[in-house]
């Protein structure tokens, strides 16, 4: 019987994996391809992502306290509806995590080079609270998570 996963790729560096983000409040479905971070407590969409899937992270407000991450503190925003994140497994079909809110990471600097370059480079990430539902495993090429049976 073939493995049922999510397969992602790897390049050696940067592990990432698909799903889609569907967030019906704001008539969001758009997929993302999502960092895979086991050192990560919580998942996150960043700035970049958000605003292609016609999220205004200016209209979210802000998350108490501040996140410590890749680039420093930060504070982060709050999706505050009902998030869906769709994971395509290898036999077609789907697995689903409901989250209720979902952390977005602004890419925000009062100089605009260095804001513009946090949009390139930041990714949106799987944390924890959501790969807890998966066995992981990151291979040289690829990645497989496979859903615990629900």
């Amino acid at each position: 019987m073939p493995l049922k996963a999510v397969i992602g790729i790897n390049d050696g560096r940067v592990p990432k994996v698909p799903a889609f983000v569907l967030i019906k409040n704001l008539d969001v479905n758009r997929l993302v391809w999502f960092l895979v971070d086991t050192g990560s407590t919580y998942s996150a969409i960043c700035e970049s992502d958000a605003l292609l899937a016609g999220i205004d992270p200016t209209t979210l407000p802000y998350e108490k306290g501040e996140a410590v991450g890749f680039g420093g503190k930060f504070r982060c925003r709050s999706i505050n509806h009902p998030v869906e994140l769709i994971f395509k497994i290898s036999d077609s079909s789907q697995f689903t995590v409901h989250r209720s809110g979902f952390k977005l990471i602004p890419a925000e600097h009062e100089d605009e080079a260095i804001r513009r370059k946090l949009l390139e480079v930041t990714p949106s990430v799987l944390g924890m609270d959501v790969l807890n539902k998966f066995e992981i495993h990151i291979l040289r090429k690829k990645v497989e998570l496979i859903p615990y049976e629900q």
